[in-house]
């Protein structure tokens, strides 16, 4: 995404291309955080399932997830954009966790495992669909070109909290 590339630069030149870039090591910052939030998430979901119970559990991971997509969608600099990355991570680590737990002790015995092994296929509907969003945005020469991408989250979260 050029248009990313081009906004969120600290003055690094890509040797590549020779266009405006994030060096190496904010692209690992960028990376890393998400996973460093879903880590500390899925540390904390149990005690906070046991807490909350796992429907509030669940509303609590989202709006936590909400916080990091809305961070995100507003930034206009990595610090904010890092930000955003961690909140978004520890609320994927919570809902991941809390999920499972939620979805094996509803549903009935005999389909449990079906319910739990749709949840892994419902992730993987929702890894299509990013990559096609972001195939169609990643041309546009405007802050939509990562906003959309990032923006379409909310929807997620909505109907989940629905």
């Amino acid at each position: 995404m050029p248009y990313w590339r081009n906004t969120f630069s600290t003055g690094y030149t890509n040797k590549v291309d020779g266009n405006p870039d994030v060096t190496s090591s904010q692209s690992s910052e960028i990376v890393s955080l998400l996973s460093a939030g879903t880590f500390f998430g899925a540390l904390a979901a149990a005690p906070m399932a046991d807490l909350l119970g796992r429907r509030l559990g669940m509303i609590a991971s989202t709006v936590v997830f909400t916080v990091g997509v809305i961070l995100q969608t507003a930034a206009t600099a990595i610090p904010m954009f890092v930000a955003g990355r961690f909140f978004a991570g520890l609320g994927v680590g919570l809902i991941s966790a809390i999920i499972p737990l939620y979805q094996s002790e509803t549903a009935p015995k005999w389909i449990r495992g079906a319910v739990v092994g749709c949840y892994q296929l419902a992730i993987t509907i929702g890894l299509l669909i990013a990559a096609i969003v972001d195939n169609a945005t990643k041309d546009r020469n405007d802050t939509g070109s990562y906003r959309i991408p990032i923006a379409v989250q909310f929807a997620w979260a909505i109907i989940l909290v629905v």
